[in-house]
C-alpha cells in the first residue's frame, strides 16, 4: 500500500533532536489528541516509535499502543528503545492490519497518508478499527508550504483531509497549525441516528 516509503537507512532522522522539539509528540498527543490512561491507540506507521513510545506513556499500564508498520526494520528500532510491555508491535501492511473491528479510541496517522498510493484505504481500516465514540489524528506536512519533508504534490490539504474524513463517516473536529511545518487534524466519527 506505501508508494512514497520512508527510506528505512534514515530511520536515526526520525528520532532527531530537532524533530521532536518542533513536533512535541507528548504534548501533541496528551493535550490536543486527548489521549488518557487506559485507551487504546493504534499508530498507523509507527516507524521508530517517535508518537507509539510517548502513546505508551500516555495510556499507561492499563492502556495499550499497537504500533503498526510493515518494515521490520522500523519496528525493531523500536524494540532497541526497551518499550513498555503496552506496546503491541504490529508487523503488517496499515491498510490491513489484522486487527479486530472497533477495537481503538484513537487512530494515529502521522506522516503516512502522504506515503501511501490510497489515502482513502488506510482511512477506512482507521475507521473499521475506531469505537463508536473514536477518533482519527493526523499529523502531517502543510500543503503549500516550501519546506523540506515530502514534495508538495504528494502532501495533503485541509479539504483533502476534510474530504478523507467524510468519505468514511468522519466530522473534522480539529485542524489546527502545530508546528511551523506541521498540521493536526482531528475526525469524530459521526453519530449515526
Amino acid at each position: 500500500m506505501t508508494e512514497g516509503h520512508f527510506d528505512t537507512k534514515r530511520a536515526s532522522k526520525l528520532d532527531s533532536e530537532g524533530r521532536i522539539k518542533e513536533l512535541r509528540p507528548y504534548e501533541l498527543l496528551k493535550d490536543v489528541a486527548g489521549v488518557t490512561r487506559g485507551m487504546i491507540c493504534i499508530d498507523f506507521g509507527s516507524g521508530t516509535g517517535t508518537f507509539t513510545l510517548p502513546m505508551a506513556r500516555c495510556v499507561a499500564d492499563e492502556g495499550r499502543v499497537y504500533a503498526v508498520d510493515d518494515s521490520a526494520e522500523m519496528l525493531k528500532h523500536i524494540q532497541t528503545k526497551n518499550p513498555p510491555s503496552n506496546i503491541i508491535l504490529v508487523h503488517r501492511d496499515v491498510g490491513q492490519t489484522g486487527l479486530d473491528n472497533q477495537i481503538a479510541d484513537l487512530c494515529l496517522l502521522a506522516f503516512i497518508l502522504h506515503e501511501v498510493g490510497r489515502p482513502d484505504l488506510l482511512m477506512s481500516e482507521a475507521f473499521r478499527l475506531l469505537k463508536p465514540e473514536g477518533k482519527v489524528v493526523v499529523v502531517e506536512w502543510e500543503a503549500e508550504l516550501e519546506s523540506p519533508g515530502p514534495p508538495r504534490n504528494r502532501r495533503l490539504t485541509r479539504e483533502q483531509i476534510e474530504q478523507l474524513f467524510k468519505q468514511v463517516g468522519l466530522s473534522l473536529a480539529v485542524y489546527m497549525a502545530w508546528s511551523i511545518n506541521h498540521y493536526v487534524a482531528i475526525g469524530n466519527k459521526m453519530k449515526t441516528s
